[in-house]
């Protein structure tokens, strides 16, 4: 019997109302540890405290001490992290060059026109309060100026335009490759 390693890690980030918390949930449901990165942020000793939705999180924190977090959150077995939501793509870089298992970005974007449709259905807003919501958050997490630095690092860049099938289907290879990378037995 193999001794306890460290999983393989699949980073989730993208644009709000894209799909990242679906990813994750299906992740789950395949057999991945699903991580928000809300849980990692909270725990961190170094850097300067920052409140995220209404959460207190650090930023500027030293990333050894991030990536140290994540491996307690993994149970050192075979089954992939799946970890949401990365904001910035110098982390994600960093995280996926340092982590000692073979390690995935994917970057999972929508058209504005769904993404306002989702968040409207899903709080009960207006079109126009969905799309006021949903131009600050990209505007705060600056996500084009983001973009670019996304597309140079992305594994797999994931168009979710509403087909769950075909979203599903992406995520399940993603998932099937990490598993056989890591030697791990496919769902």
């Amino acid at each position: 019997m193999r001794p306890p390693a460290v999983p393989p890690m699949i980073l989730l980030a993208g644009t709000s109302e894209a799909g990242k918390s679906s990813a994750g949930e299906y992740l789950a449901a395949l057999g991945a540890r699903r991580v928000k990165i809300r849980t990692v942020l909270v725990q961190l000793a170094s850097g300067r405290q920052s409140y995220h939705e209404g959460i207190e999180t650090r930023e500027d924190f030293r990333f050894d001490e991030f990536a140290s977090k994540l491996l307690e959150l993994s149970d050192h077995g075979e089954a992939p992290l799946a970890v949401e939501s990365f904001i910035d793509a110098a982390l994600a870089k960093t995280m996926k060059r340092a982590w000692p298992a073979p390690c995935s970005i994917i970057f999972i974007t929508a058209p504005e026109i769904v993404r306002i449709k989702r968040l409207a259905q899903a709080r009960g807003l207006t079109a126009n309060e969905a799309r006021r919501i949903i131009r600050r958050k990209d505007e705060r997490k600056r996500v084009h100026e983001q973009i670019p630095n996304w597309r140079a690092i992305a594994d797999h860049w994931i168009d979710n335009a509403a087909d769950i099938i075909i979203f599903r289907a992406r995520l399940l290879d993603v998932f099937q490759t990490m598993q056989t990378s890591s030697g791990g037995i496919q769902p």
